[in-house]
């Protein structure tokens, strides 16, 4: 577009394609920013009334759209409120003058209350105190010379300085000379619960405890053949007490369909599927939307996987890595072993730690801490037959192939 406003055509002599139409007042500021060009048209006015905005409006009373376009008569409804005194007026009536303050105290002097108990001073009960006593620094009471504070007199810094005081001291046990059978300094009264340690473990694991399996109880055999007559048994029919049936142990009742034609509870589940039916679906595995489909260019490229594969070993792995390395290394564990748990998970020992390969003097000392000691002869057959379980040129082992052979060795001198 030049400065004019004018188009031009940037490639003369060739004929532009399509039809161009220039329309005034409609550029593409006009078809964007329409409130600034554009004002919207106003609801009329016999519609209006029936609109909520038009009711909602401030400052208007609410109104039937009925009685919108009727004309009130002017007439005030209620009854007027005729003039009266005001409350600061009531107030300041009550106020004597200074005469009239004078004759009401000499006429309120005569009662009783007035007089024992006058406005803005204690009660007077009559009471004739001494001269010292009328002195505005006179106090009742025998003044303390020295006194100690609570806190030094219930916890003396240098212990309990008087043996006579100690029965009468608030922070000392008091002694009555009973005849105890126990320590009473150390016993506590009450009921305790017996303090169990691994709680949670033992919860998450009730098979652990000893005392969760059920125990073999002992009772007469005319219970047990009560429970048989009386009980319903699984998998056995309620015994009636009319002894067994004259039949076979494989007789049953009813009418049975047999042959190959039988309609099944199998059947009615998966159905007669045909070869077309068992068939996998044609959009398994692949995509068969346009456009979307993994079509490759190159033919060497038609078995290759595209996209960052999950357990990255396509870099080098890192021994210590970062708290923000979000990458997978395939050390990680599965998700077999978070729903179930090795028995010494919750001791920090996780499967990595007994296939990882440890030195001689290491598997050494970490069986004989344990208490499996071996002479060192004993101990280089077991640690080299260990060596060959792992497939290994090092002079290294794991404790999984070190315990196989300790279970096969073991009593062997």
């Amino acid at each position: 577009m030049s400065n004019a406003g004018k188009f031009y055509d940037p490639i003369p002599k060739i004929p532009p394609a399509g039809v161009t139409t220039t329309i005034k007042a409609e550029d593409a500021g006009r078809c964007i920013q329409t409130d600034n060009y554009y004002t919207a048209p106003d609801t009329p006015p016999h519609i209006k009334k029936y609109r909520k905005s038009f009711n909602n409006q401030p400052g208007i009373k609410q109104r039937h759209y009925g009685l919108v376009d009727d004309q009130l008569p002017d007439q005030t409804f209620g009854k007027k409120t005729y003039g009266s005194e005001h409350v600061d007026e009531v107030i300041k009536a009550q106020n004597l003058a200074s005469l009239a303050d004078y004759n009401n105290d000499l006429k309120e002097g005569k009662y009783h209350s007035h007089i024992h108990e006058p406005l803005g001073k204690s009660y007077q009960r009559g009471y004739k105190f001494p001269d010292a006593v009328n002195k505005g620094e006179f106090q009742f009471g025998v003044p303390t010379d020295f006194s100690e504070s609570a806190k030094d007199v219930l916890y003396p810094e240098d212990g309990h300085r008087e043996a006579k005081n100690r029965k009468e001291d608030p922070a000392i046990q008091k002694e009555r000379n009973y005849n105890w059978n126990m320590d009473h300094t150390k016993h506590k009264f009450g009921y305790a619960e017996t303090k169990v340690l691994n709680g949670a473990a033992h919860s998450l694991h009730p098979e652990r405890l000893e005392s969760k399996f059920p125990k073999t109880v002992i009772v007469k055999r005319t219970v047990e053949d009560f429970k048989q007559v009386s009980h319903d048994i699984l998998g056995k029919s309620k015994n009636l007490g009319q002894g067994e049936a004259p039949i076979d142990k494989d007789q049953a009742f009813g009418v049975s369909i047999i042959g190959n034609d039988a309609w099944n509870a199998a059947k009615c589940i998966h159905g007669e599927p045909g070869e077309k039916e068992i068939q996998p679906d044609h959009d398994l595995g692949r995509s068969t939307k346009p456009g979307c489909m993994n079509e490759v260019r190159n033919e060497q490229d038609i078995n290759r996987v595209f996209g960052t594969p999950s357990i990255r070993l396509d870099i080098p792995y890192k021994e210590k890595k970062s708290v923000a390395d979000h990458q997978n290394y395939g050390d990680e564990p599965d998700a077999v072993d978070l729903l179930f748990p090795t028995t010494f998970t919750e001791l920090g020992i996780s499967e990595y730690d007994f296939s990882a390969l440890r030195p001689r003097d290491s598997i050494k000392d970490l069986f004989s801490k344990i208490g499996y000691s071996y002479k060192i002869g004993k101990f280089n057959a077991m640690f080299n037959k260990a060596r060959e379980l792992d497939n290994t040129t090092s002079d290294m082992c794991s404790v999984r192939s070190f315990i196989k052979i300790v279970e096969e060795m073991n009593d062997i001198e």
